[in-house]
């Protein structure tokens, strides 16, 4: 039996490039994301290990009493030890024309033990000298202004004396790293500093003698502690990966359905030889194991050209990331021998588990077949009750929650339900696709005559396998219009949320004395910024209760705010809905206001939930006559672009700190610009990833053509007899891919549309999606390119068919 499959395979190796480029295709795909993401991670740990590159120990403290310069004399001092340092780390304030944070580490004060590399310069050998990062942007004689957290210490300018060289490093991706003495890093740090100490010695037995002479402390080795260190930074490389693997996932499957359609058609066009072997006694068992031998031997082979292609395309990204310089290190191809094995494992049994049913249908060849004409007997387009309760539970509850989700915008809950109501309408496309082929194929009969009328019948008269066609396309077009269809709806609906949890684009906050009422006028002359308002606060007591209220002038206000939300008018205080119930006041009422200095009776003015509680600036005066602005809200204009956007975040960070020095500029423009450019970038990535289902789904739709082509020999001819030309035999077939293409795509889409506009409600909020944010333009190119690509799919099966004379055809 052995040597009958090889023969089998060996002689139909040309019919098996379908199956094969679904599995080289699907392996490539699943090989590629590990490969990638082994890398990643190898080139991760090597640039994050740089520090424990030969220290033997590694010593950090177990609770914060102790302390490490005691603990630094202890461990020097200890038998076996070479040499050690103190490495502390901590973030800072920078304050030098672009308020922000950065983070600060030591530079080693022995030579062997610092592990950074100079770019430029000369190393720090003062308190008034730092060295920044590469990345900084600063150069060798730039000053920076650096302030410890707590605002206690006076902020101190430094001079940049050194450039540590961070190419290759997460520490690249941190413009504000700085590096000095340890008292330095402490003093800015405070209570945050982290801090630990290496040890560079020989063997266990130094490692022994340190935890010996540093009590309190975990000791752990070099090795050890590189790895845990990077492990913080592959974490999200993981999440990345765990993601990519779920598009390898949806590629299987497709690929799945794309295997068992295309050994339908070997099957197909075996009949007769599957029957004669069983009238020289090949056993139905035999029959099967031959089926799902030639399986394991396409598998195994196409899974071995997969792994292989997966590896070169890895290498090709490796090597075009290097080329443009990407931000994560990317040293060399990291090739496990648990990818190779699960690229393998993968192609191989998917491949055999998809010809099961295949292999299965064989059986059930009887002897008399070899009498019997080529074509197929009809499949039954019957369903059990089964399936159809199945199909419609899932689909009734994934609506339901999907809605539900979308209505209390809750993600967690919409996420379900449009699972559910995918794999409900994957259950019924037996009786969903069957139903719109048939209506789509009585509109192209009534416009395009009797080759159209032909092509529609052909199309739906079987169902099983027009279903599974048509599920595979289904899929990928499914879930790239969803893709599409939500992030078109969050790019625009995104906005007006960040409007109303960050209603102001910029707010400058001066911490070292109060701001003038008129303040914002240096800020407002800048060229980009549209309007500007003073912003103070203070805490207020209504009926014995203690809050907050943020003093306002509501005309500079409400022409600053980019949100709908109630303003304080004079006599009035504005509260937020459920203060106001916890108060136990109605809008309109009457409240005594009371503030550190006075009383007022002001009107209740009930605002949205979320809303801030404000009170204008004059009656915030009466009640308390030490409140004064300490905050400004500024607009920019609209419709800056993301180079004007970024100099005017520039020049107002600039102007903030002459004019109030100590200030802090954060504001939410430069987010929705960012936001911007996150979701046109994962559109491009995930569109691309998705786009190799499709492609292994159009196989799947040459693959029924070929078995249609093979099913219909004997009806072709006639037509052929009775005056069909070639031509038309092609545009016959042509016409019944573009069918089951089309309704595949148009199903997909609807479905897509559904999923992706309630998904993003569930996100953002129904209140926030409309219809008019939906990528109409690019869902109806998804349609087009869906038909197009069942043109493609069927040129080769269309000219094959053409190519059978009459008589050979009706021969068998």
């Amino acid at each position: 039996m052995r040597h009958l499959v090889l023969a089998q395979a060996r002689a139909h190796r040309g019919r098996y490039v379908a199956t094969a480029l679904a599995v080289i295709v699907a392996v490539a795909f699943v090989v590629l994301t590990l490969v990638l993401s082994d890398t990643v991670n190898a080139s991760i740990t090597k640039a994050t290990a740089a520090q424990y590159e030969g220290i033997s120990s590694v010593v950090t403290p177990e609770g914060p009493a102790t302390d490490p310069d005691r603990t630094l004399s202890a461990v020097g001092a200890a038998p076996g030890v070479r040499a050690a340092t103190l490495d502390v780390t901590g973030p800072v304030r920078l304050a030098d024309g672009a308020s922000g944070y950065g983070t600060a580490a030591t530079i080693a004060s022995d030579e062997s033990m610092r592990w950074q590399r100079l770019a430029d310069g000369r190393w720090p050998a003062g308190d008034g000298e730092i060295a920044v990062g590469s990345s900084s942007g600063r150069a060798v004689g730039d000053t920076v202004t650096v302030a410890d957290l707590s605002g206690e210490m006076a902020p101190a300018s430094v001079t940049v004396v050194g450039v540590v060289d961070v190419a290759g490093s997460p520490l690249a991706m941190d413009s504000g790293q700085i590096f000095g003495s340890a008292a330095q890093v402490r003093a800015w740090s405070g209570g945050s500093a982290d801090w630990e100490i290496r040890v560079a010695g020989d063997g266990d037995a130094v490692r022994d003698a340190v935890a010996l002479a540093a009590p309190g402390t975990e000791v752990v080795s070099g090795e050890a502690r590189a790895t845990a260190v990077s492990d913080a930074h592959v974490g999200d490389i993981a999440l990345l990966r765990n993601v990519l693997l779920c598009f390898a996932a949806i590629a299987v499957v497709v690929a799945g359905l794309v295997i068992a359609n295309t050994f339908a058609v070997l099957l197909a066009a075996r009949t007769r030889e599957l029957a004669l072997m069983r009238c020289v006694g090949v056993t139905a068992s035999q029959v099967r194991r031959s089926v799902r031998g030639e399986a394991l031997i396409v598998g195994f082979v196409s899974a071995v050209l997969g792994v292989l292609a997966g590896c070169g395309l890895a290498a090709g990204v490796v090597a075009g990331a290097r080329a443009a310089d990407a931000p994560i290190p990317l040293t060399s191809v990291s090739v496990t021998i648990t990818t190779i094995v699960a690229g393998l494992v993968l192609g191989t049994v998917v491949t055999v588990v998809a010809a099961n049913g295949a292999a299965r249908t064989a059986t059930r060849v009887s002897a008399l077949a070899a009498l019997h004409p080529l074509e197929a007997q009809p499949e039954s387009v019957g369903e059990s009750w089964v399936r159809r309760a199945c199909a419609l539970l899932a689909m009734a509850g994934g609506s339901a929650l999907l809605v539900i989700g979308a209505w209390v915008s809750n993600v967690l809950i919409a996420c379900p339900g449009g699972l559910l109501l995918f794999v409900g309408v994957v259950l019924a496309s037996r009786r969903i696709v069957p139903a719109a082929v048939g209506a789509v194929g009585d509109a192209f009969a009534r416009a395009g005559g009797p080759v159209a009328a032909l092509a529609a019948g052909n199309a739906r008269r079987n169902p099983r396998r027009t279903a599974s066609t048509a599920t595979a396309l289904f899929i990928g077009v499914t879930l790239t219009a969803t893709i599409v269809v939500g992030i078109g709806t969050l790019k625009a609906g995104a906005p007006e949320v960040v409007d109303e949890n960050f209603p102001v684009d910029i707010a400058v906050t001066a911490t070292a004395e109060p701001v003038a009422m008129g303040g914002s006028a240096r800020l407002t002359a800048i060229d980009g910024v549209h309007a500007g308002t003073e912003i103070a606060s203070a805490t207020v007591t209504v009926a014995g209760t203690e809050f907050s209220v943020l003093g306002v002038d509501p005309v500079s206000t409400a022409s600053t705010i980019r949100t709908d939300v109630r303003l304080p008018e004079s006599g009035t205080i504005v509260l937020e809905r459920s203060l106001a119930e916890t108060l136990g006041v109605q809008d309109g009422e009457i409240v005594e206001v009371g503030g550190g200095t006075g009383m007022q009776n002001l009107a209740v003015a009930i605002a949205d939930a979320g809303s801030p509680d404000m009170i204008s600036m004059g009656d915030l005066s009466a009640v308390d006559d030490s409140a004064a602005p300490e905050t400004m809200w500024l607009k920019l204009d609209d419709d800056l672009s993301e180079e004007d956007l970024v100099a005017v975040t520039d020049e107002v960070s600039r102007v903030a700190a002459a004019a109030f020095p100590g200030s802090e500029v954060v504001g939410a423009a430069k987010m929705r610009q960012t936001l911007e450019n996150v979701l046109d970038t994962m559109l491009l990535i995930v569109a691309g990833l998705l786009s190799v289902a499709v492609v292994i789904a159009l196989i799947g739709v040459g693959n029924t053509m070929a078995l249609s082509v093979l099913e219909r020999r004997r009806e072709t001819a006639m037509l052929r007899s009775v005056g069909l030309s070639r031509s038309g035999v092609r545009s016959l077939l042509v016409r019944e891919a573009v069918i089951i293409a089309g309704v595949a795509s148009i199903l997909g889409v609807a479905l897509g549309l559904v999923l992706g506009t309630f998904g993003t409600a569930s996100v953002i909020g129904a209140s926030h999606v409309g219809l008019g944010a939906v990528p109409w333009l690019q869902l109806a190119g998804i349609v087009v390119a869906g038909g197009a690509a069942g043109i493609v799919a069927s040129l080769v099966p269309a000219q094959r068919a053409s190519r059978v004379s009459p008589v050979a055809a009706l021969a068998g």
